[in-house]
């Protein structure tokens, strides 16, 4: 059994509003089909599509205010309510208290510890990881947790070798923004295929996205309901290439942000978390919130 965890941070389950939310707004076929027809939002109840299991994801956690990055992910891979210990809502980057709590026990480390094998699938361009290394740069969440369990982050060479992808899935980004020539750059169909074959070759494995955040900050509808559209084509490539017999996809977010382009901000709605695959009822009945995805997912694999 093996599971996949795509991560795409500061998604959440708006209002039915094209003007302000990508997820009314975009044609999203094969994400419907796991919520059973229904478009990602606010409405869309608790329900089990046929190989999926589609759960509106308590994000808030009992504390007032704005869910947010640091604390949201760190409740994620521990299964702790990280806020509800800290007294609030902290982000975007984990600080001493956070990372206190990532060390001391995540995801990564107990997995790692009973000897599964564990692998991060989205590379990251040299300069960044340089910067992580020196500390000119702060690991989110997520990062640290791989940190400390001793997971490397991939690099521009996992990527042109084809044993990683971008985090906009294509790769064009590589090319247009970072102005790296020498990258693969592929179909979504590729990128669904590749991101199966990826995670089978591990017990765990975790593609993480940022970008639907950072969309999200800067209140960019058109690149959202273009980005949403694409993950949504990667991904009916990825279900066309998965077995559902031979383990769960994971898909899951740490906060709302994305969905409510009225403003720059968080949202506290609820996130959405999908899981296929046949062991998928074993997972999906343990969780209502964030501090529920760790444990399933252990109760799972060890």
């Amino acid at each position: 059994m093996r599971v996949l965890l795509l991560f795409l941070d500061g998604i959440g389950l708006g209002e039915d509003d094209p003007d302000c939310n990508p997820f009314a707004a975009a044609q999203l076929p094969t994400l419907e089909s796991l919520s059973g027809g229904y478009k990602w939002l606010r409405s869309a109840p608790r329900l089990d599509s046929g190989r999926a299991t589609f759960i509106p994801t308590d994000a808030r956690l009992g504390v007032t205010g704005r869910p947010q990055s640091a604390t949201g992910q760190a409740t994620i891979l521990t299964g702790r309510n990280v806020p509800a210990e800290l007294g609030e809502h902290y982000g975007p980057y984990p600080d001493k208290r956070i990372r206190a709590i990532l060390a001391q026990d995540n995801l990564y480390t107990r997995l790692v510890a009973h000897g599964l094998r564990c692998g991060r699938l989205d590379a990251h361009p040299p300069h960044y990881l340089a910067e992580l290394a020196s500390g000119k740069r702060l690991r989110t969440a997520m990062q640290h947790a791989a940190y400390v369990a001793g997971v490397p982050l991939p690099s521009l060479d996992a990527l042109q070798a084809r044993r990683a992808l971008s985090p906009d899935f294509l790769g064009d980004g590589w090319r247009d923004v970072l102005n790296l020539p020498d990258v693969p750059v592929h179909t979504p169909r590729e990128a669904g295929a590749l991101l199966a074959d990826l995670a089978c070759q591990h017990d765990f494995s975790l593609f993480s996205t940022w970008l639907t955040d950072e969309i999200g900050h800067h209140r960019d509808l058109e690149r959202g309901i273009a980005f949403l559209e694409r993950f949504d084509a990667v991904l009916a490539a990825l279900l066309d290439a998965w077995d559902d017999s031979q383990g769960l996809i994971v898909i899951t977010s740490d906060h709302g942000n994305l969905e409510d382009l009225s403003h720059r901000k968080h949202t506290e709605n609820p996130v959405p978390t999908v899981v296929i695959g046949a062991a998928r009822h074993s997972v999906a009945e343990q969780i209502n919130a964030l501090t529920d995805l760790t444990p399933a997912i252990l109760r799972l694999l060890i």
